[in-house]
């Protein structure tokens, strides 16, 4: 039987091959393991979140609100930021270690058997199948799902989901989903299934217009924002469903956009039938977590926020919540990213705010290296680990931003751990 640290290695060992768009192999994978009957059809229901930014978010509320519904509950969210068993949890806790390394043992030579026909299982597709032999030996009820990449053609969506939902369209991955918004909502709206539900958050108009074509393809039953969905107040919140009325809600994550990822979440609770108690609902969202998105926390005498802005949506978004939270206030930074997104569009937004930056390296195979990215930052020091940016940034009497990309807040959050209760 594999260790957890021989799974672990494993799955690095398939890294290489980087996302391959696609089902059929992700479909004759979960044939091959016997798990093809347990994807929306059979005794567990998916909730299947998709968009640009947020849908993490989303999916952490709509975790909590089943978990607090009772419901023998799984999620999975992608990425991971600080433990990679994030990435498929049972309740409120990740899988364990053992439970990881004997699925991964036991699907890895059903995985080589495919690589003849199909080519080699991704290692999104691996950690995707480990979350449905898991829920399925759980007997799971509902599972919050997030997707991976796009919507159409990724690993997750091999499930017929009770609910979909698209939080946000945006532009990021253009190089894989499109140049456009409409192209990339047109990938992202391929999570809709026939005949069932899906709600929409704040989209654009040319991303709106990709999701009525697909709507009118599957017919299936359309809550939009600003219409079906409405969010009102400024904290607690109500929200407004055709299906009822639900107030008294407080989103249990910070930062500017978080009302808005609360009240999609409810709202695809609500449509797909598998909560509409009002303080089951007021519970769940009240009780998500997730990190890295805006997460305070205080270390060696310090103030850190972490958020995982990585493209220039999100920048924006965390733009808007320093300006809330932290009005008037100057900041060193630390970031680091990855190749492909968008350096230009994540610095713009916090370039007023910031006084100096320290550049740390990704532990990533696809890490942009510091020096390529310290030229679009303010005052910066390309470092050679995320220790040596720390140590820099903790020489200044500022608080400390943290953001970039979510593999960037999990080096951070990992390094800063034995130093927390310093205080």
């Amino acid at each position: 039987m594999m260790s957890y640290e021989e799974a672990v290695a494993y799955l690095s060992t398939l890294q290489h091959r980087g996302w391959r768009l696609g089902l059929d192999r992700m479909e004759a994978f979960l044939r091959a393991a016997h798990l093809d009957h347990n994807l929306g059809s059979g005794m567990t229901q998916y909730l299947h979140v998709a968009g640009t930014n947020g849908k993490g978010s989303v999916t952490a509320y709509l975790q909590s609100i089943l978990v607090e519904a009772g419901y023998p509950t799984g999620s999975f969210f992608s990425p991971y930021v600080v433990d990679l068993r994030e990435r498929v949890q049972f309740g409120r806790r990740f899988i364990g270690r053992d439970d990881f390394a004997r699925h991964v043992a036991e699907l890895a030579p059903i995985a080589a058997e495919l690589e003849s026909e199909f080519g080699g299982v991704t290692e999104f597709e691996m950690k995707t199948a480990v979350g449905v032999r898991y829920w399925t030996e759980r007997q799971c009820t509902w599972v919050a799902l997030e997707v991976g990449l796009g919507g159409r053609l990724d690993a997750t969506n091999v499930v017929t989901p009770a609910a979909s939902g698209i939080v946000s369209i945006g532009y990021d991955h253009t190089a894989i989903l499109g140049n456009t918004l409409g192209e990339i909502a047109t990938e992202k709206a391929g999570i809709i299934k026939p005949g069932r539900p899906v709600v929409t958050g704040d989209l654009p108009l040319e991303a709106i217009e990709a999701v009525v074509r697909r709507v009118a393809d599957t017919n299936s039953p359309w809550w939009r924002w600003g219409q079906e969905v409405m969010l009102r107040g400024s904290g607690p919140y109500t929200v407004e469903t055709p299906a009822g009325t639900f107030d008294g809600l407080t989103p249990g994550l910070a930062g500017a956009p978080q009302p808005h990822n609360m009240a999609v979440a409810v709202a695809m609770a609500v449509a797909s039938g598998a909560v509409t108690d009002a303080d089951v609902l007021r519970r769940g969202v009240a009780l998500a977590s997730l990190p890295g998105r805006f997460q305070r926390l205080r270390c060696a005498n310090h103030t850190f926020i972490l958020d995982g802005a990585h493209n220039a949506e999100s920048a924006q978004q965390l733009r808007k919540s320093l300006d809330q939270h932290c009005a008037g206030e100057r900041f060193t930074l630390i970031t680091g990213m990855v190749d492909g997104h968008d350096p230009e569009g994540v610095m713009a937004p916090l370039r007023d705010v910031v006084e100096r930056t320290y550049v740390a390296p990704i532990d990533f195979y696809r890490a942009l290296p510091p020096e390529k990215l310290a030229p679009y930052c303010v005052a910066a020091t390309p470092c050679a680990s995320a220790d040596e940016a720390i140590q820099g940034a903790l020489t200044h009497p500022n608080t400390i931003l943290v953001t970039g990309s979510f593999y960037l807040v999990g080096d951070v959050l990992r390094t800063l751990e034995p130093r927390r209760g310093v205080d």
